[in-house]
């Protein structure tokens, strides 16, 4: 009966042990970095989000997955280009080099297909996020549900390269309607801190 009851014990522990790694996936070094460039691009982008007021924009304090797929392939086995419905091909990553930095390469290629892995979202630090005008999705289907402004930022979860020196991450402006755009932004590294590389318009309404 002891045994039983040790083995029952066990098999709740392993079942929350491995619920928990699949809730957060992410560890405190990498939520580090994470934390740190969410603050780098909303300084280096300038976003205005600093001011509290009921009407300014805000920043979303949850960010969301970015699934990384591997492209089908045609019968000639050339891979077939047409974007996903979501999230970005791992050949849109990989090999990936501008302005004299190499951002991305195949030795990357398991880990940025790993990073699906992540949470659906994953909260920003309290005290990082208290800094800004933040809201939630919640908040902002309820703001659009009483026909309230709703101008906000949301970006994704960095996704990262093996060594950790390069990362990349969507940065979405919605400010009602068919108002809003988008922004593919890669950083590096660069002597202890991030820093915004390039960027480009993703798209636009």
């Amino acid at each position: 009966m002891k045994k039983i009851t040790l083995y029952i014990i066990i098999i709740i522990a392993f079942c929350s042990c491995q619920q928990k790694k699949e809730e957060t996936n992410i560890t405190s070094q990498e939520m580090k970095n994470i934390d740190e460039i969410v603050e780098a691009i909303i300084i280096q982008d300038s976003l205005n989000v600093f001011s509290k007021s009921e009407d300014s924009t805000m920043f979303c304090s949850e960010l969301r997955k970015l699934k990384i797929h591997i492209p089908p392939k045609k019968k000639n086995n050339d891979f077939i280009l047409m974007p996903p419905s979501e999230g970005k091909y791992i050949t849109s990553f990989i090999p990936f080099k501008i302005k004299g930095y190499t951002f991305f390469s195949s030795k990357d290629s398991l880990y940025l297909l790993a990073q699906n892995l992540n949470p659906e979202k994953l909260a920003i630090e309290k005290k990082l996020i208290n800094k800004w005008n933040n809201t939630t999705i919640e908040k902002i289907k309820t703001r659009r549900k009483n026909k309230q402004k709703s101008r906000f930022y949301e970006m994704t979860i960095p996704v990262f390269s093996v060594d950790r020196q390069s990362a990349y991450v969507e940065l979405d402006y919605q400010c009602g309607g068919l108002c809003g755009s988008g922004q593919d932004i890669f950083l590096k590294k660069i002597n202890g801190k991030w820093k915004i590389i390039v960027q480009w318009q993703s798209w636009i309404s």
